[in-house]
């Protein structure tokens, strides 16, 4: 079962391109200087999976569908569970499901997984290739996640021919102005490298923004595409700071979106 699961891993890993992936030129990074290249490399390829995982082949492929079941708070964050489901995919095969957590690589969650009548990932036993329920047969997940946490689920086929791809951020980092919208998503856990994507903005343009980070002001410009979205890497450290809190703000025609997050040592935590 080993063997099959890697083998379904690096398929998936093939078919999103998402092992060896670079970034397109999607923006401008704020400062940063020649013996930072390596870092900036490294954060666009990050940027480039993400965008793969979560838009690359939408019109080609079903989307995993997460709807929120409950919000139960505990002493060690919120734990929230989500219903799982999956329009379009064939209901006679068997699937692995897969996570892509933050700073490690595609892992296997559950294998032997079928399709009910409307979409619904079930482990029914009824053969030895069927997961075996634990009580009821519907497969929920129970999650908990950090403020801008992207958590990333991947269903393929033991004949790797059907897969969906989806992600879900339980507590987005998020503002929105006069129809564009600015989201920064943690590309590691600590946020030493993030994300910022927008929406809304006027296509095919050069939008200035300000990066303030604990303290240190930073002037820049990132592309839009022409679609009207932006996304870009963003390195909120300081030279001799551990931690702070970053504050981005885009300036565009008519709109201005705003958002902030803490990084650095201690900075992460379950919400």
């Amino acid at each position: 079962m080993r063997c099959e699961i890697r083998g379904v891993i690096s398929r998936l890993c093939l078919l999103l391109a998402i092992c060896s992936a670079t970034a397109p030129a999607w923006g401008q990074t704020p400062a940063a200087d020649a013996s930072d290249q390596q870092q900036r490399d490294a954060a666009n390829k990050l940027l480039s999976q993400q965008y793969a995982w979560d838009e690359s082949g939408i019109a080609a492929s079903p989307r995993l569908i997460f709807n929120e079941k409950s919000r139960k708070k505990t002493d060690k964050g919120t734990v929230i569970t989500y219903e799982v489901t999956v329009p379009g995919l064939p209901k006679d095969l068997h699937y692995t499901l897969l996570q892509w957590p933050l700073n490690r690589g595609i892992e296997p969650v559950q294998s032997g997984i079928s399709l009910t009548a409307d979409g619904h990932l079930t482990c029914t036993g009824k053969t030895p290739a069927d997961c075996k329920p634990e009580s009821d047969p519907i497969i929920t997940l129970a999650l908990q996640a950090a403020r801008g946490e992207p958590r990333r689920f991947g269903l393929i086929s033991d004949d790797k021919k059907s897969k969906a791809l989806g992600t879900i951020v339980a507590f987005p980092i998020i503002d929105k102005d006069a129809g564009c919208s600015l989201e920064v998503l943690l590309a590691t856990p600590t946020g030493e490298v993030a994300m910022a994507k927008g929406s809304g903005f006027p296509p095919n343009t050069t939008v200035p923004i300000s990066s303030d980070s604990a303290g240190e002001v930073v002037n820049g410009t990132w592309k839009v595409d022409e679609r009207g979205n932006l996304r870009s890497s963003v390195f909120p450290q300081v030279r001799g700071k551990t931690s702070g809190e970053t504050t981005i703000l885009v300036k565009a025609p008519g709109c201005s979106p705003k958002v902030s997050f803490r990084w650095g040592k201690d900075s992460y935590h379950a919400e």
